[in-house]
């Protein structure tokens, strides 16, 4: 067990180091998550879960599978959304975006701000599933930096199957996410591709985008 973080290096915290206070960092400086062994009934978004129409919260899980303006309010005040988040089974790890055209620097940015909120919802005694991105990781391995082996973890397709050649991608980064995690099981939301061959446990929930196409077909709210 490596050293604890525990300093602030500017006035007022204007960094938000308290969100990777008492945190083990890898020499990245990404918080080491713990693992988590979690099966949610469901998942609904952060925002949808908002909204007051909404009632069952204790049966299903958070998600932050969506734009990154319509959570980056938990990131900015996360207090101010502490009890709301308790009300959930668990919460899956937030998922600021990062894509391969963004400079690097932009992608370490937000894989430390997703993993740091997520160490301290933990800390606050929410049960936070790991988030990982899914692609090929050669050249990109700190990806999975920071992230627990064998446990629960979870992922989106956002994206990522609109062409033969996207959904292959997701795949080869999948098996490979799986060879070094050793995940007990993985939480997919979004359109699962029929080329996955998974070697672990998956479990499938329906998106933002899908669970709105289903109330537009008259589908149940909240279904998967």
């Amino acid at each position: 067990m490596g050293e604890r973080y525990t300093r602030y290096s500017t006035a007022n915290d204007v960094m938000k180091e308290f969100l990777i206070y008492g945190a083990e960092l890898t020499e990245m400086g990404f918080p080491i998550l713990p693992p988590a062994q979690m099966t949610p009934s469901g998942t609904i978004d952060f925002r949808s879960g908002l909204n007051r129409s909404f009632k069952g919260h204790h049966n299903t899980s958070c998600n932050f599978y969506i734009d990154d303006e319509k959570f980056n309010c938990a990131y900015s005040t996360p207090d101010k959304y502490l009890n709301y988040l308790k009300l959930f089974q668990c919460v899956m790890g937030l998922d600021f975006s990062i894509d391969t055209q963004m400079p690097l620097v932009m992608q370490y940015w937000n894989k430390y701000r997703s993993m740091a909120l997520d160490w301290y919802l933990t800390l606050q005694g929410i049960t936070v599933i790991p988030s990982v991105n899914i692609i090929p990781y050669k050249g990109r391995e700190w990806l999975l930096d920071g992230l627990p082996k064998r446990s629960t973890v979870c992922c989106s397709t956002n994206g990522r199957v609109r062409s033969k050649g996207a959904r292959e991608e997701f795949c080869e980064g999948f098996y490979e996410m799986c060879e070094n995690l050793e995940p007990t099981r993985v939480v997919v939301v979004g359109i699962l591709p029929d080329e996955l061959d998974s070697p672990v446990e998956v479990i499938n929930f329906e998106n933002r985008a899908q669970k709105m196409r289903d109330r537009l077909l008259g589908g149940e709210y909240g279904k998967k």
